[in-house]
């Protein structure tokens, strides 16, 4: 077995980050592949947005990314022309990988990190607003703790667009929108992704509430009564690890292209690209 990669630090003293991109089925919301289904497509990261596949926006945020040394795409292998496809067109720097995705979104992460040994960063290929200044802010929080996750508050979200999300997660101290934006310093804390991914409560996102604050720390998020601060020590306590929540200025990092509505929104805030007629079937339906 190769020895793990070990990154270079920068001349300002950062490290570099592999980014791991959750692209297969099963790794997004219930219902994201009827979405892909309109458009004739097996995989929603291959569906048209402003012009071009949807997943082809994050991969040229983060490949374009100075920070960024190295970039892994979980997805199903019937995938992978395709994609790659996409990735020989986008200008970027760094080594790229395609990696099989697994049963579940830790045990993919996992097998992204392989063979890697610095920090990592997970979103998902739906996260078509994805900006360098979320993933500076991200890199930034690692350097001072093991577990980090971004959140936007609903002021700037509905800033963003007003009928954006419909559910937040609403605390002492304001209503949150979880983002697909997650942080490790090292891949041994890789199991963490699957706690504060999704933090809606209702469901298995209740679940993972449970498993990082605890039985009364959920039940004082379900009242209202628990601030962020008390819920992320809550969550240091009981995972062991130093984990630190991100509040993004920008709204548009809580919004994916989740459903029809979500795409219609995400196309019109990136404002480029001549979309098809599918495309216009599409943002007509949700009008």
């Amino acid at each position: 077995m190769a020895s793990p990669v070990s990154p270079d630090i920068d001349d300002d003293g950062r490290r570099p980050l592999r980014l791991v991109v959750l692209a297969g089925h099963g790794l997004g919301p219930v219902g994201a592949d009827a979405l892909a289904e309109r458009f004739g497509q097996r995989h929603r990261c291959l569906i048209p947005l402003a012009g071009r596949p949807l997943i082809a926006h994050v991969l040229q945020t983060a490949a374009q990314h100075p920070r960024v040394a190295s970039l892994a795409v979980c997805v199903e292998r019937e995938a992978f022309d395709p994609i790659w496809d996409v990735l020989t067109r986008l200008p970027g720097r760094g080594s790229v990988a395609l990696v099989e995705a697994r049963e579940d979104i830790a045990a993919s992460v996992r097998a992204a990190a392989q063979d890697w040994d610095g920090p990592l960063l997970v979103t998902t290929a739906d996260h078509a607003l994805l900006s360098a200044e979320s993933i500076d802010a991200m890199a930034d929080a690692l350097e001072g703790c093991d577990v980090t996750f971004a959140l936007a508050r609903r002021e700037a979200v509905e800033a963003a667009h007003p009928s954006a999300l419909r559910s937040y997660l609403t605390l002492r101290d304001g209503a949150f929108a979880t983002c697909d934006l997650y942080g490790m310093a090292h891949t041994r804390y890789v199991d963490a992704v699957e706690v504060f991914r999704g933090a809606r409560i209702g469901g298995r996102e209740s679940a993972r509430i449970l498993r990082a604050i605890g039985l009364v720390g959920l039940a004082l998020v379900k009242l209202g009564v628990e601030s962020l601060s008390g819920a992320v020590v809550r969550a240091s306590r009981r995972m062991g690890l130093r984990v630190r929540a991100v509040i993004l200025p920008d709204g548009t990092q809580a919004i994916d292209v989740d459903n029809d509505r979500t795409y219609a929104i995400v196309r019109d805030l990136l404002g480029d690209g001549s979309p098809d007629e599918l495309e216009r079937d599409v943002t007509r339906a949700v009008a």
